[in-house]
């Protein structure tokens, strides 16, 4: 799945115009239908161009950091849906693979601790994808500078912030985690 997911993100960032304006990259994840036996990813971006639209907004430090790295103030653009349509299958693959014995299972039988570890595990191939982004030179050579791929929900904790230490270069990502907090 996760060589899969790599080559999807790639080839779909290739293709992405005014790339000068990007200054950051999402990965939101989410649980079709709730379901965290069906971890799902959307790829998108944020711009310059759509930040600074907030004009008067970005005049308070604290509000121009919430609306820089807050998703709710991003484009929301759905580049690829990954674990939905067709890549489902795939996801479901390694779920068994894994060991997650999510297709057999009501979803009323599943113990939170075993949902739990479903999220983590996709969230760990997310890391692993950010990591091989940027180790491989792909992220520099499309932007011509390190940005950020933040992997994230809709809510921002400690444990978002983590997941972005490990995935990217720490200079990428300072003002995230002070937006973090």
């Amino acid at each position: 799945m996760k060589e899969i997911l790599l080559e999807e993100i790639k080839r779909c960032i290739a293709f992405w115009e005014n790339k000068e304006d990007i200054y950051a990259v999402s990965l939101f994840v989410y649980d079709e239908d709730d379901d965290p036996c069906q971890p799902t990813v959307t790829l998108g971006y944020n711009t310059l161009s759509n930040y600074m639209s907030y004009g008067e907004d970005l005049e308070d430090e604290e509000e121009a950091l919430e609306i820089k790295w807050n998703y709710a103030f991003w484009l929301q653009n759905c580049e690829l849906e990954f674990g939905t349509g067709e890549s489902r299958e795939i996801v479901q693959e390694w779920l068994e693979e894994n060991g997650f014995p999510c297709d057999s299972l009501e979803e009323e039988d599943y113990e939170e601790e075993d949902l739990y570890e479903v999220t983590e595990a996709f969230i760990d191939v997310l890391v692993e994808v950010v990591q091989e982004l940027h180790s491989s030179g792909f992220i520099q050579e499309q932007f011509g500078k390190e940005i950020p791929v933040i992997i994230h929900e809709l809510e921002y904790y400690d444990e978002i912030a983590r997941q972005n230490q490990r995935a990217n270069p720490a200079e990428t990502i300072e003002e995230f985690l002070e937006f973090c907090g």
